[in-house]
């Protein structure tokens, strides 16, 4: 959705660059079900398995920068969303990558 795809989804896929324990507490609030699925009906989902690019952390993207104090949201850079979704090759990822490409558009040397 960081990049204009309107599918209605009510998870926030995370890969934790946390400490441990601040992740441990951010899923205890923020699972289906927990305080934050209850109040705001959106819930954190821990991506367990995921291809994500090497040194993505130096791409990352701040979502909405001063919005927090003590939260920065980041998203993956568009080319790094790319690879790990073709890496999973589903339908619905395929389509996002189709959309991601005529939406940046990506620069295939980069990519």
């Amino acid at each position: 959705m960081f990049y204009g795809l309107e599918r209605p989804t009510a998870d926030v896929d995370l890969i934790e660059l946390a400490p441990r324990a601040a992740a441990e507490i951010m899923m205890g609030l923020g699972i289906r079900g927990g305080p934050l699925h209850q109040k705001y009906r959106i819930y954190l989902d821990r991506v367990a398995v995921a291809a994500i690019p090497e040194d993505f952390e130096t791409r990352l993207v701040e979502m909405f920068p001063g919005a927090y104090h003590n939260l920065h949201l980041m998203a993956l850079d568009p080319y790094d969303l790319a690879l790990s979704k073709l890496e999973r090759n589903s339908q619905k990822d395929r389509d996002d990558v189709r959309f991601l490409a005529r939406s940046i558009p990506f620069d295939l040397d980069i990519l």
